[in-house]
């Protein structure tokens, strides 16, 4: 965690080494990021740094909780947008974003997969756990906001319902961008139209299961 030395600087310095840190954690990693190039990047003394943070552990943890900060403000945003709307179309608005998602959240995905593909590092879950159930915490939300509206059957599995959701919309998202990954259902590297025709498809086979 960040030191009250640190939490004492000016909104814009703290900024500014949080952006240059998460910068070298994605292109580096863990292992191969130095407090002492976050300082150069950043504009700071190597000193200076080591009274900000207590060490490159903490620097990165403050790292991920900016991300899940950041992460979840977005979905709260998104979210609001759409509290009027039908649940099932808010979940297609969510599956057709896969472009801008990928695009907007790709530091976050490299920061996090680093450590969680790349690395074996003894705080390993203690990163992870930063960013916890976010997502399906949301999910679960939504589908509350369904049963509420009577869109959703009230007898569903809350946990189960938003389990699958949440499965079904990370895999979407991926096999759109990441060869593979996609398992048959031709999503990688598509135009937008395909990708709302599919995503037309998935939300048909929720409604027919919800």
């Amino acid at each position: 965690m960040p030191t009250d030395t640190f939490l004492r600087l000016n909104e814009e310095k703290r900024k500014n080494i949080t952006r240059c840190a998460t910068r070298a954690f994605a292109a580096n990693g863990f292992s191969g990021t130095s407090m002492d190039s976050v300082a150069e990047a950043a504009g700071v003394a190597k000193g200076a740094l080591y009274r900000y943070f207590l060490n490159k552990k903490d620097m990165y943890l403050h790292v991920v909780d900016a991300l899940r900060e950041d992460t979840q403000a977005y979905i709260v945003e998104f979210l609001e947008q759409r509290r009027r709307q039908d649940v099932f179309d808010t979940m297609r608005d969510w599956l057709v974003s896969s472009y801008t998602t990928q695009e907007r959240f790709d530091t976050h995905r490299k920061v996090l997969c680093n450590i969680l593909y790349q690395e074996s590092l003894d705080f390993k879950e203690e990163a992870l756990t930063r960013f916890g159930n976010l997502s399906s915490h949301y999910v679960k939300l939504a589908i509350q906001q369904g049963i509420a509206s009577g869109t959703i059957c009230e007898n569903i599995n809350l946990d189960a319902a938003a389990f699958m959701v949440q499965c079904v919309e990370d895999r979407f998202h991926d096999g759109v961008t990441v060869p593979f990954l996609d398992v048959g259902y031709a999503l990688y590297n598509q135009p937008q139209a395909v990708i709302e025709y599919k995503a037309d498809q998935i939300i048909d086979l929720f409604r027919r299961a919800f």
